[in-house]
């Protein structure tokens, strides 16, 4: 294992999509049950590529419904060392590593904010549009009551002036009789 890199549980939880409060709990029955885990001075758990083999493994028997126990005893007397060595890169190198979760919540998140912008822009715009409206319709409204009222006046003008010719030859036909 010296040629491996390992890695904290926060990484091993973010690989295998399980929360590292999951990974402790899988650790603990592990352990209990024989597994050995490296551990760093500070006596926290370093995990290697057998490590995550096994998690894998265990992962898969819950999925298919194997009793948490059985899949715990399975996983514990099984020797992943062997299995397929496999070399992981190193968590501190230039290479970042990203769950399927983490991308989908990165897609999510950028979506979500460019949905806002476009939003944002939508409803600037349809703003714009409605107080443009409400203007010309304003505008179109005065423009009404102008003529309304000059065709008013012109008529009260024309109601005078009647009147006054009518009180015109009112006046002469009673001077004629």
């Amino acid at each position: 294992m010296e040629n491996e890199f390992g890695y904290f549980s926060k990484d091993v939880a973010i690989e295998l999509e399980i929360t590292t409060s999951t990974l402790r709990r899988w650790s603990i029955e592990l352990e209990k049950q024989g597994y050995s885990f490296q551990r760093n001075e500070k006596e926290q758990r370093i995990y290697y590529e057998r490590d995550f083999k096994a998690f894998r493994e265990l992962k898969k028997l819950l999925a298919n419904s194997v009793p948490f126990a059985d899949s715990i005893n399975a996983v514990a007397t099984r020797n992943f060392e062997n299995e397929n060595a496999q070399k992981m890169p190193s968590v501190y190198s230039e290479t970042m590593r990203l769950s399927k979760r983490e991308i989908e919540n990165i897609v999510k998140k950028a979506i979500e904010d460019e949905r806002e912008i476009l939003l944002d822009a939508l409803e600037k715009r349809m703003s714009d549009t409605i107080e443009m409206r409400d203007r010309l319709l304003t505008q179109q409204l005065r423009a009404a009551i102008d003529e309304s009222q000059k065709q008013l006046a012109a008529a009260s003008q024309t109601e005078e002036k009647k009147s006054w010719w009518k009180r015109l030859f009112k006046k002469k036909e009673v001077h004629h009789q």
